[in-house]
């Protein structure tokens, strides 16, 4: 985990690319269908819920005005800020399933 390399062909992908185009990503050597793996979103995804527990509980003992709208604006930034840097340090990329059937199966007659 946490290598940003092709499990086909082991080349690296870089970070940027990862964070931009997790759900369409293309390795730049071999050109297969990648998405980030299961354990790399659950992992980025806790640290973020995390992070914006940790943030509403420091601005609720900080502030004294604005009790209900600076926790939820302080929580939804460090999820956000913390979700994409985990992802950007521990990524970690599968190749894509293929879907059984493109289109919805009819029976021709």
């Amino acid at each position: 985990m946490w290598n940003r390399a092709c499990p086909l062909c082991f080349a690296k992908v870089p970070r940027d690319l990862v964070l931009t185009s997790g759900d369409e990503l293309v390795c730049p050597s071999c050109h297969a269908p990648l998405e980030l793996s299961r354990s790399s979103r659950v992992l980025s995804s806790f640290m973020g819920l995390l992070a914006g527990y940790v943030a509403v509980q420091i601005v609720l003992q900080v502030f004294t005005r604005g009790r209900w709208a600076l926790p939820m604006v302080g929580a939804v930034l460090a999820y956000g800020i913390v979700a994409a840097l985990a992802l950007f340090l521990f990524s970690d990329l599968v190749v894509q399933p293929k879907p059984a059937h493109e289109h919805f199966p009819h029976s021709h007659k």
